[in-house]
């Protein structure tokens, strides 16, 4: 992240936005990790926890709608206040019930769920919020900060969570979390953000629906196909090749291959470190990275694939299986890292301001609902008697078709200008 601070040393607006981000995503994973843990304990039932997880995520597909058009119509600095402010009272709330005896499973799935419907919001806020304050020519580096920052705490936030897991109680720890929002909060106060026309608010109260996120669809099929492309390219990898990361490796690793939950843990390691070196990479060689070339970055992914699939397929000892499964995917994370931070810096410079937290949305929804699918798939493909090997080759024939889909409707369709 030191090579992003030189960059945007004198960019104070930047370093706040930074700084909030830092603590919102680390407070964010401890207290995901922590409350899952105390969920673990409460209830004692894995189903339950399941559930529940299950339905932290709806906010995301279905308050998108309403988040994108927020984001183009309010003050996106104090939507990101209000937000903080909102989570920091909220937990502040959760503490008090903990303290007085106040608790269950479910009022813990509700705070959980609350809080992903409060980041579903913060998110397209942060994104549509970059381009004005930061210059063209640095949007690139700034996103390589968000990034290796997210990288940093899913490597970390666990770590952290652990540590003060074992130390403090869970009520000290919710206690802890509120007061770093609301931190975060005050610190979003002094940043100055120039003045854009946003739309009018009339529209966000008379048209919250999904009927927006399809007129936003619309809007970027007639004007910026490059962009409804990118979004399309999210939804496939998360169908066919993010489930080899999320369903195949568990499985593979401690069924088929019988390692211990620990070879696992270094596993889910190096594939954060893949994502942190894309982000590192893309800031330190900017000029390596270009929206007409993203596709021959995707290409490793089909190569690691296909010899993953033969390698399960030898005789070799699990653990070089293994090994080569977690170099494996380190790869494809550094690839969909690399990806993800160019075609997010192309969307930024393309989309006009006015309707890019809608975009944001539109893509977040895209991205997280077809998330499901492909886990669903994968597990049923998996059940259904196919070997893991030939499952790593089938992934590996759709990452190639997915390439293509990039290299033909990515480049030929772009300005002359990069």
């Amino acid at each position: 992240m030191w090579i992003i601070h030189w960059h945007m040393k004198k960019n104070r607006n930047f370093n706040i936005v930074l700084a909030g981000q830092v603590i919102s995503l680390f407070g964010s994973s401890i207290q995901r990790f922590c409350l899952s843990l105390y969920l673990l304990e409460l209830t004692g039932s894995t189903a339950v926890y399941g559930n529940i997880l299950a339905l932290s995520v709806l906010p995301y597909i279905f308050l998108a709608p309403a988040a994108g058009m927020a984001a183009d119509v309010y003050s996106r600095k104090k939507i990101m206040i209000v937000l903080d402010v909102l989570a920091g009272g909220l937990l502040l709330i959760y503490s008090v019930c903990f303290f007085t005896g106040i608790d269950s499973a479910w009022l813990a799935a509700a705070v959980m769920i609350i809080l992903s419907g409060i980041s579903t919001f913060y998110n397209p806020a942060v994104t549509a919020c970059l381009p004005q304050i930061v210059e063209a020519d640095r949007l690139r580096y700034a996103n390589s900060c968000i990034s290796q920052v997210s990288a940093w705490s899913n490597i970390l936030g666990p770590v952290l969570a652990g540590v003060l897991y074992g130390f403090l109680d869970i009520r000290h720890i919710v206690l802890i979390n509120a007061l770093s929002f609301l931190f975060s909060a005050g610190l979003e106060g002094f940043i100055h953000m120039p003045h854009i026309s946003l739309r009018d608010r009339a529209e966000f109260r008379l048209s919250v629906s999904f009927s927006h996120m399809g007129n936003t669809w619309i809007g970027l099929k007639n004007q910026y196909s490059v962009v409804r492309n990118i979004i399309i390219s999210y939804g496939m990898y998360n169908i066919c090749i993010v489930p080899v990361n999320g369903i195949l490796f568990p499985a593979v690793i401690n069924l088929e291959l019988n390692l211990p939950s620990q070879v696992f843990g270094i596993i889910e390691g190096m594939l954060m470190c893949g994502m942190l070196l894309s982000s590192i990479l893309v800031a330190w060689k900017s000029g390596w990275f270009s929206i007409r070339r993203i596709y021959l970055w995707n290409l490793p992914m089909p190569a690691v694939l296909l010899i993953m699939g033969i390698t399960l397929r030898t005789g070799a000892d699990p653990v070089i299986k293994a090994a080569v499964m977690g170099v494996g995917g380190l790869v494809i994370m550094f690839c969909l890292g690399v990806g993800n931070i160019v075609t997010l810096t192309y969307t930024q410079s393309t989309v006009p301001s006015h309707m890019l937290g809608s975009v944001s949305a539109l893509s977040t929804a895209v991205a997280t609902a077809t998330v499901p699918v492909g886990q669903v798939s994968f597990g049923y493909i998996m059940e259904s008697g196919i070997s893991s090997y030939a499952l790593l080759i089938l992934a590996a024939v759709a990452a190639t078709a997915v390439c293509w889909f990039i290299r033909r409707n990515f480049s030929p369709r772009l300005p002359a200008a990069d």
